[in-house]
């Protein structure tokens, strides 16, 4: 007689129970591998704009206004400060939109946000914020500061806005206590906390205005 030789039940299950196992282990590392991928490039992305408001500057004197103070989130105002990076000079030739898609405000999870690079420019002398190109504040020009933000990995806007520090919703926030280090760092994305976990990712650059709020906030963000 010819017996054929095969696996038994137990051997399945152990190569399954393997299998598992391995599964568990390499799924959550591919997921922060993944995370880890979308901040870099939130980052890059962020440093590709502030290299073109830094051209801007060059030839204007002034950074662009800011992209905010928009009803509808896909109008013209929240696009308002990028266009002039377009338009009429291609300082970029397009607007990347940010890695983590469509972000929900914190405490309202069915509220949805627009994916794009939230952007704000003032004067650091006397922090006015520029708003955007069709509601201009001219006491914020030249605007020599300026603020770039995206939503983190957890995908909320830990603040309903990066911009409102004490209620005031423009950069440089002249609303704010220039001396609130602690409340800034604590909307600030750290990987350290977690590789997913609150806060937002900023960028700034130009003039530093007075108080230990932005030098922490310049500290963390400026590359």
């Amino acid at each position: 007689m010819k017996y054929r030789k095969g696996f038994t039940l137990i051997e399945l299950l152990i190569v399954v129970a393997i299998i598992a196992i391995l599964a568990a282990i390499a799924v959550p590392n591919f997921l922060e591998a993944q995370t880890r991928a979308k901040v870099s490039r939130s980052k890059t992305d962020m440093r590709t704009i502030a290299v073109a408001e830094e051209a801007y500057r060059l030839d204007w004197n002034t950074y662009t206004h800011s992209n905010r103070a928009a009803a509808n989130p896909w109008d013209r105002g929240q696009w308002g400060g990028f266009a002039e990076l377009t338009t009429p000079v291609a300082y970029m030739t397009s607007i990347p939109l940010t890695p983590f898609g469509e972000a929900r405000v914190s405490g309202q999870p069915q509220t949805k946000r627009w994916n794009i690079f939230d952007l704000g420019t003032g004067n650091s002398g006397n922090r006015r914020c520029t708003d955007d190109p069709w509601t201009s504040n001219a006491e914020a020009f030249p605007a020599d500061c300026f603020i770039l933000a995206s939503n983190g990995p957890d995908n909320i806007k830990d603040s309903r806005d990066p911009f409102v520090v004490s209620g005031d919703t423009g950069f440089p926030w002249r609303g704010a206590d220039p001396n609130d280090a602690p409340g800034i760092l604590a909307i600030v994305y750290d990987p350290t906390n977690g590789t997913v976990s609150r806060g937002e990712i900023f960028r700034v650059g130009g003039q530093l205005p007075g108080g230990s709020l932005y030098t922490a906030l310049y500290a963390a963000c400026s590359k």
